[in-house]
């Protein structure tokens, strides 16, 4: 009887200090997420998207609107190179209204470039929470197989 009762307070005296270290360790683990913050993400992930469809929808307009500038510009570059056109045109007078026509497509096409240069980069779209950027993927190295003997 004598033997279990030490037994008993041996085992309270060592488990004591163990469960009050236990409570400790759990007191500094950090909170798990909750779910709110998921929806935080995925809330915030949905008004950065929209955004970006307004802003990627801005850009195209602008886009569309120089591209049908320079297509104006080259019309009218063709169609007045056509109207300077007769039968009894000289070469060379054949030959400057092509140079008129080529440095009119030439300052259009600059022109539409400096404009799409001005207007920047695209907008870029956001990533989804929760997944890393793609990276490319990693091929596993291919084991060379050792040369065939000849006979």
């Amino acid at each position: 009887m004598r033997i279990s009762r030490v037994a008993i307070v041996t085992t309270a005296l060592i488990i004591s200090p163990l469960t009050s270290l236990s409570s400790a360790i759990a007191d500094s683990k950090t909170p798990a997420p909750t779910s709110q913050n998921k929806v935080d993400l995925k809330s915030a992930y949905k008004i950065a998207l929209d955004q970006y469809h307004k802003d990627f929808k801005v850009y195209e307009n602008q886009r569309r609107e120089i591209n049908r500038i320079y297509k104006e510009a080259i019309d009218k570059a063709l169609t007045d190179a056509r109207s300077a056109k007769s039968v009894d045109q000289t070469q060379k007078e054949k030959r400057q209204s092509m140079k008129v026509q080529q440095n009119a497509v030439i300052a259009a096409t600059i022109a539409r470039d400096s404009a799409i240069e001005a207007l920047g980069t695209p907008p870029l779209a956001p990533t989804q929470p929760g997944k890393a950027p793609s990276t490319a993927k990693k091929m596993s190295p291919q084991t060379e197989k050792p040369p065939a003997l000849k006979k």
